[in-house]
């Protein structure tokens, strides 16, 4: 579990900058390895988060509610995952994942000829239909929520093995 927790913590921190970035609209290439990158970083860390958060109950869904970016879908009655469990199952068993990209506003962007940024990934499974997942909140529910409980209950089983290891043997004369 700890191998898993420290790759998805680092994922998580590596989408974090992902999503908050600004890339410039007009080239393509920094576009493009943007996108490739984004899909990387949010498979694996989908992949370890979820090993690692298996080691929790399952009533803790850690809500996705910290955007980095203010966004709603185009039209009413798109799905906009809530949890971070249900992100992470969604994107782990993805047929279609498709990063979204959208442009700032003038006063807003800090690159010459308008910005674009990602506050969305979209996630389609044979099972469930394409819906938004906000990277940046998914990050964060994950930094802030699930990593805290996780480092906590391994601090705990780390001590518990201490207190067993530290017991004297009892031996025979």
């Amino acid at each position: 579990m700890r191998h898993s927790l420290n790759r998805a913590a680092d994922e998580a921190v590596q989408l974090w900058v992902l999503a908050s970035a600004q890339y410039p609209k007009h080239h393509g290439l920094v576009v493009e390895v943007a996108t490739t990158s984004i899909i990387e970083v949010v498979s694996s860390f989908a992949l370890n988060a979820r090993r690692a958060l298996e080691a929790l109950p399952t009533s803790g869904k850690f809500p996705l509610v910290q955007p980095r970016w203010k966004w709603v879908p185009r039209s009413d009655g798109e799905v906009v995952v809530s949890n971070l469990r249900d992100a992470l199952n969604r994107i782990i068993h993805a047929q279609k994942l498709v990063v979204g990209f959208e442009q700032l506003l003038p006063q807003v962007s800090v690159i010459d000829g308008r910005a674009l940024v990602v506050p969305y990934i979209q996630a389609a499974t044979d099972r469930k239909k394409l819906a938004f997942i906000d990277p940046f909140a998914l990050s964060d529910a994950f930094l802030y929520g699930g990593y805290p409980k996780l480092v906590a209950l391994i601090s705990v089983q780390s001590c518990e093995v201490q207190l067993m290891e530290s017991k004297p043997s009892v031996t025979t004369v």
